[in-house]
């Protein structure tokens, strides 16, 4: 739009000017640079690591559909395709809801930290029934993995708006591409491992009777261990959303949020409790 629709993208628009009319027109390679700022950036490493999880635990997924159907009895390709398209289409779903859902409330952390535990809990149910060589029926399978892809793939869109808020007023381009850019990296390091884990399996659960054998494999291991480390990370985020703050400045009645251990809580609800406690006091 011609005028910036809030205080933050105003703020930001006039330092982009300022930086256009500074330079000297001359080409330099700032990225890295910028990286490693944003690296530094107190609140950014939770969000950038639950984005390269979430698109390494999609793309693994994805890379390895049609052998899984394959095992889950499914033959015919066109069927086996059907399924792929529909994880994809779960992933965007997913997203579309579960973000818009964070945008109005602000509710990062608990929404990935459910996402997590969403996409940990069906990725168990698909893995354990493998290694229990446990039939299930096609339908539950497909919802699995639909469920799947509603879960793990959400997170992608909510942590790069976060750590959007918590860089600010860094580029948000160089935030995105610092993202993709370790989340594809990651990836191509990702599936050649979790190809190489799925000969092997891991014999260590509780014996089933009349059931066999009592494993899970190799790459859904790896990938469980990856969306529970994730999880045991980002817990323990802690930032305030600077843009949210920044629009506040700029409109008293914009109400913004600062997330701790126990929540979400607004700025203009902690401001309100400061002025009071400074009138009681």
């Amino acid at each position: 739009p011609p005028t910036p629709p809030t205080a933050s993208a105003a703020k930001h628009a006039e330092q982009a000017r300022l930086e256009r009319e500074a330079g000297d027109g001359r080409f330099a390679l700032t990225f890295p640079g910028t990286a490693k700022g944003l690296l530094e950036t107190k609140g950014f490493l939770q969000p950038l690591a639950a984005f390269v999880c979430s698109i390494g635990v999609t793309n693994v997924v994805s890379a390895f559909t049609s052998e899984t159907m394959q095992r889950a009895g499914f033959i015919r390709e066109s069927v086996i395709d059907g399924i792929g398209a529909g994880f994809q289409v779960a992933i965007m779903a997913g997203g579309i809801v579960l973000a818009g859902y964070v945008d109005k409330t602000k509710r990062y952390k608990q929404v990935t930290l459910a996402c997590f535990g969403g996409a940990f809990a069906t990725l168990l149910l698909l893995g354990v029934a493998e290694g229990y060589q446990v039939t299930l029926h096609p339908a539950v399978v497909i919802t699995a993995l639909l469920a799947l892809g509603a879960s793990a793939g959400p997170v992608q869109p909510i942590n790069a708006e976060l750590a959007v808020e918590v860089s600010y007023p860094s580029d948000e381009c160089a935030v995105e591409a610092t993202q993709q850019l370790a989340g594809n990296l990651f990836s191509a390091l990702l599936v050649p491992l979790c190809a190489k884990a799925m000969t092997y399996d891991w014999t260590f659960l509780l014996p089933i009777p009349g059931a066999a054998p009592e494993d899970i494999r190799g790459d859904t291991l790896v990938l469980l261990a990856m969306i529970g480390a994730t999880y045991a990370v980002f817990s323990g985020f802690e930032g305030e959303l600077k843009r949210e703050a920044e629009d506040q400045r700029g409109d008293p009645s914009h109400e913004s949020h600062i997330l701790d251990k126990k929540g979400t809580y607004t700025l203009k609800r902690v401001a309100d409790a400061e002025k009071e406690l400074a009138l009681t006091g």
